[in-house]
């Protein structure tokens, strides 16, 4: 297929264009800022008033649309902001869309539509509501895509990244998957009505409620009962765990797209493991957000 993906500068966007030609597709990318691409096709674009995206647009198969101001972004941006990007770059992106007879649409929306009143939530119901209308007025397939927690960790790799996912982080690298397979289900032939396929992007439970009672008694204890081995290294880097993990107790529109989250805890500190054994703490310590 031939794929726009708008918003293509952002965290999402930068991992997604490879992967997707990677596949077999065609990308088009579009984002406000300039991006310096190799061989693609791109239009700068301020989706809030969607001017020059019909042309994006132009000969496409599917629309990827990521732009938004998330969570991170409530207390220097506001509600006039949030609208602009969010609801309003969704409005004009699938007008691109019917103007250009283009059927197939990807949302990345965000698991803080149940903030159904937040400032961020509140528009990503809104993104989701025009998805649902566009699919009954004008039959687009589509598909809207929850992540959790996953915002750029900074240098903080070992709690905000990893000891995150003990709290719902997910990790970018199931997101990108995540997308790239509501992709391949819109890629199938349609079979009756257009769809709406609904997939939250989080992490998998590598654990039980059982086996996380009363961890606030013992953590490490617990810790070293569901990932043997790792006990001294949770000391040696003092990772804060000493709250409850979260249960993650959804799997909206996994099994419609063959979603399985690999990342975790128990994943990161195999990293951590492999990282400190080589380089040391100062490797450690070096570690940060690549996206």
């Amino acid at each position: 297929m031939r794929i726009l993906i708008t918003g293509a500068g952002g965290t999402i966007g930068k991992g997604l264009a490879p992967r997707l030609q990677a596949s077999g597709h065609q990308i088009v990318l579009s984002d406000v800022n300039k991006l310096e691409v190799d061989g693609i096709p791109f239009h700068q674009i301020d989706i809030q008033n969607g001017f020059g995206l019909e042309k994006a647009a132009e000969g496409c198969d599917l629309i990827l649309h990521l732009p938004a101001w998330h969570g991170i972004h409530s207390g220097s941006k506001t509600e006039a902001d949030f609208w602009r990007l969010n609801v309003d770059g969704t409005f004009w992106m699938f007008q691109a869309a019917q103007s250009q007879g283009i059927k197939k649409v990807v949302f990345l929306s965000s698991t803080a539509w149940y903030g159904h009143y937040d400032k961020y939530g509140f528009t990503k119901r809104v993104g989701e509501e025009l998805c649902e209308y566009n699919r009954q007025r004008h039959s687009v397939r589509y598909a809207a895509v929850r992540p959790n927690d996953l915002t750029p960790f900074g240098n903080d790799w070992l709690n905000r990244y990893g000891a995150g996912f003990l709290y719902g982080r997910v990790d970018r690298e199931d997101v990108l998957d995540c997308i790239c397979l509501s992709v391949a289900k819109l890629a199938e032939p349609l079979n009756g009505e257009p769809e709406n396929i609904v997939v939250e992007a989080l992490r998998a439970n590598v654990f039980t409620a059982e086996q996380i009672q009363d961890w606030e008694s013992d953590p490490i204890g617990h810790c070293e009962q569901i990932f043997p081995g790792y006990a001294d290294i949770i000391e040696k880097y003092a990772l804060n765990i000493k709250r409850k993990p979260w249960i993650n107790d959804s799997k909206i529109g996994w099994d419609d797209i063959g979603y399985a989250p690999s990342r975790h805890f128990g994943t990161f500190l195999a990293e951590l493991r492999r990282v400190d054994s080589e380089g040391g703490e100062a490797a450690v310590r070096a570690m940060s957000c690549p996206y």
